[in-house]
């Protein structure tokens, strides 16, 4: 089920709401449900609002990268970008910072949303078991995956499980971090539970996806109680966390059926490939985006954001294959700009900086080099759609993917058990198995390392930095200076304003 498919329903479904606020006089914001969710395509329509948040602008088509790449050594914005982009980059953000108030309202109103179809959808008639399990659990899966980023972006925050129908449900104080991930790990045990392993069609999550999230969160409280990350102290026992990940990580790798390993680089991120019905692929979770959508968020326009703006750009498709056809990618807006930090830290023959970075490009029969240290620098080409329509493109934003997974499962079961899926990752890349007879602490670090050359400029660097307590190793190593945020950004103020519980 395309997230598209039912945008007419999710429209339907979202003046029912603001028409039934309007009948009963309810103050903005607040929502009557009693004449919707009558029956089983109410809450499909209900299902696909609630998905239509991710790749909106303001979360996962622009706002989530802005806030998970600029902070890090991966990415710097352009010169010309907003004063919000500048405290992010140097990691001196304030409560007034525009864009993680524009996100933190995306990750509520996304909250909002799965928190009825929780609370609606089992009183649904006229529906299969199987059926409303399966939409049910997408919504745990969804509340689950907003709170995860609410809780590694912000820290302690107000944790919403209820439809708010009165405005006395507005104000609420935080709850603590250890609140939070009670919450997220059975969220995710009850979508296991309630979804099937058949892989949905794009843009919806089954049972792989929610067990890969929750290897992921195993993994988050394993390391930061393990690094001594700030925050996280309460965790008592990081060992069995990393064990939780690995079982969990594992469930994924031996799923083969619906997603695995993808053995060419360019590959994994070719839509023709990757949204193509009924094939096996690295993506098991992403927000799902058609450039024959009528509005940005139904498309999206996030590779402008990485692609040059010079000029249009021709590049061979696989750069490692002599034979390989040319293809035409645009051009873009330059806003994120490689830092030379991260760019010079692969190794020259690393495929993922050969074949997953554009350096070079051709235009009409003219070859353009790209220098790292200019404002026209070598971009990822992970967000590229060769079909575009004008600034239409078709390029999903990957969320979760499997060799994100083995990775997760490397790093939780350590060197006895976890060097054959690292040096699976490096061989694709075209490197050598990583040295033999490790130490735990020295192969989980090099497996965070690869984690950061393998999953550049997908949204995950960030919380690799926070969890490992690295952030001002980063700082220092790539010259940031920290203020503020380097392991929680502030709450916006707006937030505080608008909330009293929330002011200390």
């Amino acid at each position: 089920m395309k997230v598209k498919k039912y945008i007419y329903s999710a429209f339907v479904f979202a003046t029912v709401l603001s028409s039934c606020q309007k009948l009963e006089e309810k103050p903005y914001g607040l929502v009557n449900t009693s004449s919707f969710y009558k029956t089983e395509a109410d809450a499909n329509s209900a299902l696909a609002y609630a998905y239509s948040i991710l790749p909106e602008v303001g979360y996962y088509s622009r706002g989530y990268y802005i806030i998970t790449e600029l902070p890090t050594e991966n990415l710097t914005q352009k010169g010309d970008a907003g004063v919000s982009n500048f405290e992010l980059d140097e990691i001196r953000t304030t409560p007034a910072n525009a864009d993680l108030d524009n996100l933190w309202t995306y990750l509520y109103r996304g909250i909002a949303r799965a928190n009825s179809v929780i609370a609606n959808v089992p009183n649904v008639e006229g529906i299969t078991a199987a059926n409303k399990n399966q939409i049910i659990g997408e919504g745990y899966f969804l509340r689950a995956l907003h709170n995860f980023n609410l809780v590694r972006l912000f820290g302690a925050v107000p944790l919403r499980t209820d439809v708010i129908a009165d405005a006395g449900q507005v104000p609420m104080a935080k709850s603590s971090i250890s609140d939070i991930y009670n919450l997220i790990e059975s969220d995710l045990k009850n979508a296991e539970g309630l979804m099937s392993v058949a892989k949905n069609k794009e843009g919806r999550a089954n049972k792989v996806a929610a067990q890969a999230l929750l290897a992921k969160v195993y993994l988050h409280l394993a390391s930061s109680k393990s690094y001594n990350s700030p925050g996280y102290a309460f965790v008592d026992d990081a060992e069995t966390k990393y064990t939780n990940a690995k079982t969990y990580a594992a469930k994924v790798i031996n799923e083969q059926s619906v997603f695995g390993f993808t053995n060419t680089l360019v590959d994994i991120w070719n839509t023709a490939l990757y949204k193509t019905s009924g094939s096996v692929t690295e993506h098991i979770f992403d927000a799902a985006v058609d450039r024959l959508g009528v509005r940005e968020g139904e498309y999206t326009k996030l590779p402008n954001m990485f692609l040059g703006s010079d000029r249009p750009m021709s590049i061979p498709y696989n750069p490692s294959n002599p034979s390989s056809p040319v293809i035409n990618i645009g051009q873009g807006w330059n806003h994120f700009r490689t830092e030379a930090g991260h760019y010079n830290s692969y190794a020259n023959n690393d495929r993922r900086k050969t074949d997953l970075i554009v350096s070079s490009y051709t235009n009409s029969g003219t070859v353009y080099n790209l220098d790292i240290n200019s404002a026209s620098r070598p971009f990822s080409r992970k967000f590229i759609d060769p079909g575009r329509d004008a600034d239409k493109m078709n390029a999903n934003s990957p969320i979760i993917r499997y060799s994100d997974i083995l990775l997760v499962y490397a790093e939780a079961a350590g060197p006895s058990e976890g060097y054959s899926a690292v040096n699976r990752i490096r061989a694709r890349a075209g490197l050598g198995d990583l040295p033999p007879s490790l130490s735990v602490k020295a192969f989980r670090d090099a497996v965070i390392l690869e984690r950061a050359w393998e999953l550049a400029f997908e949204g995950n660097r960030l919380f690799d930095l926070r969890r490992t307590n690295g952030m001002e190793k980063m700082a220092q190593d790539y010259r940031k200076t920290i203020t503020s945020g380097a392991y929680f950004f502030p709450i916006p103020q707006r937030e505080l304003d608008t909330n009293p519980l929330m002011k200390p």
